[in-house]
């Protein structure tokens, strides 16, 4: 197997080692070494300029481009040339993402003070003293009884749903195509009027011609007053200006890892809104994420090797139609 890479900021030795430990020989080279037609290469596209990564995606026909991404706005899908196979890297990031949408939400709901920080108001231990009086209303924060809409239901959002019920949340989830039963207990919608009447929404959509600008205005009107969105997808989905507005008068307050631009121009609202917390898009680290798109890599190099021989033979010999029809099949082609 023939693999090139471009990864400006290092760690290709690592990377190389990795996947050698998950599928054996390869040849592995720059992306700048001469490389041959149908040779397969892993692009870390963030660390490149655009004209950068147009220039690396046109240095030779490639069977497969894998990004070492979740996501695959950095590359111009519309032009992309339908023979050469394109995946992300979509199972690595789900885990931190949804530690960090979880610890927001768990934040928000205690920001008056943590449990253990709380002063104890409660009259000394005595026979004629209730054990447990009554606290104050501060004490009854948490996700227990509250409601969570998460918007997407790909890993990520699978995973903060799951945590969100664990923790006594009830969840509804918004998706593209109408679902007619309940899966794994959480209610689903394609409304999303429906997922900004909660107490907390988790945006953990891709950026396309569907889902740009989808929490535009009228809907982010429409929310449960108090609504604390957290979003660890991309800006885009968001009308940024009018979560801002929502913001500003106490309507709404936010979690963001992602904002427009990036990072914010000093004096921009959302670096003072006080109903606003903001973090330099780090929700996808956590200490296995760092090497996790050689994994997701690893492991479609695994399904595609499993479907058969014919299949395998083409794939090896460099035919990425063979490919793409079987990671159509996975349902997890990016396209």
């Amino acid at each position: 197997m023939r693999v090139r890479h471009a990864l400006s900021g290092g760690g290709a030795a690592e990377a190389e080692r990795r996947l050698r430990s998950r599928t054996g020989p390869i040849a592995w080279r720059s992306w700048r070494d001469a490389p041959e037609p149908g040779d397969i290469l892993i692009l870390a596209p963030h660390e490149y300029s655009a004209a950068h990564r147009l220039e690396i995606c046109r240095a030779a026909d490639w069977s497969w481009v894998h990004l070492t991404s979740a996501g695959t706005d950095f590359v111009d899908l519309a032009g992309w040339p339908s023979p050469t196979l394109l995946t992300r890297s979509w199972r690595c990031y789900a885990a931190p993402l949804a530690e960090y949408a979880v610890h927001a939400m768990l934040t928000h709901e205690w920001r008056r003070g943590a449990p253990w920080s709380l002063p104890d108001h409660r009259p000394t231990a005595g026979m004629s003293q209730a054990p447990v009086p009554e606290l104050e209303p501060v004490a009854r924060a948490g996700l227990s009884g509250a409601r969570v809409g998460v918007a997407g239901w790909g890993e990520a959002g699978r995973r903060v749903a799951v945590a969100a019920q664990a923790l006594g949340a009830e969840v509804v989830v918004l998706r593209r195509a109408v679902v007619a039963h309940e899966e794994q207990g959480v209610r689903m919608t394609t409304d999303p009027l429906e997922v900004v009447n909660t107490d907390h929404l988790v945006v953990a959509l891709p950026v396309t011609e569907q889902t740009y600008r989808l929490f535009d205005d009228r809907v982010l009107s429409a929310a449960r007053p108090g609504l604390h969105l957290v979003n660890v997808s991309r800006p885009q989905v968001l009308d940024q200006e009018a979560l801002v507005k929502r913001c500003a008068v106490g309507a709404m307050a936010a979690t963001l890892d992602v904002t427009e631009p990036e990072p914010l121009t000093v004096g921009h609202p959302l670096r003072t809104l006080p109903s606003v917390r903001l973090s330099p898009h780090v929700a996808w680290r956590s200490r296995a994420s760092g090497y996790g798109y050689i994994d997701d890599f690893a492991a479609l190099v695994t399904d595609i090797a499993e479907r058969g021989s014919p299949t395998r033979a083409a794939w090896v010999a460099g035919d990425p139609r063979a490919a793409r029809t079987v990671l159509a099949e996975m349902g997890e082609e990016s396209r």
